[in-house]
């Protein structure tokens, strides 16, 4: 049984909650209102001690529950069509972005707007770098650094380093 779920994204209750949350993260990235009360309108949940400087954006924003003690830095891009689990003492740089869906690679289901995913958790005590990418399906364990610019695909084991950008080609086989 696969990790991963599929769900259509032009579902009009989900076309309305990104519209509210885009107004959500608009107002808390310019500063127009009490964040404290945003995040709570915005998030799942929000722990103790939540710190996020800058811009954000989250696709619903619902699907995000936040430990304590937890920092963000500007411009994350948090997609969340399934849960984001973030775990107490996480600190996350700038420019990250957390992904927990995809398109269809099959071009039908594309165009109908079909998507696949799975729910990201970070452990307690991770540090995500700077301009880092979290694939849909990862856990970071306990403890675990994940370096600027890295590309997550993997889940990682707790007390972890993973370094660098490792991608690879690919052909697109499609039938149209």
């Amino acid at each position: 049984m696969s990790k991963f779920f599929s769900f259509n994204a032009a579902e009009p209750d989900l076309v309305d909650r990104r519209k509210a949350a885009r107004d959500l993260c608009a107002s808390i990235s310019h500063g127009l209102a009490d964040r404290a009360s945003l995040y709570r309108d915005l998030f799942g949940s929000v722990g103790e001690g939540f710190e996020q400087w800058g811009g954000i954006f989250c696709e619903f924003g619902w699907n995000i529950k936040i430990g304590d003690n937890v920092f963000i830095n500007a411009n994350g891009v948090f997609l969340d069509a399934f849960d984001i689990n973030i775990g107490n003492h996480v600190f996350i740089g700038p420019n990250v972005g957390i992904y927990t869906s995809n398109h269809a690679k099959d071009l039908e289901q594309r165009r109908n707007y079909m998507e696949w995913g799975a729910p990201v958790t970070l452990e307690d005590d991770v540090w995500i770098g700077g301009g880092a990418i979290i694939l849909p399906g990862v856990t970071i364990g306990k403890g675990s650094i994940v370096g600027a610019g890295a590309v997550v695909a993997k889940s990682v084991p707790a007390c972890s380093k993973v370094l660098g950008a490792r991608s690879q080609v690919y052909p697109l086989v499609m039938e149209i």
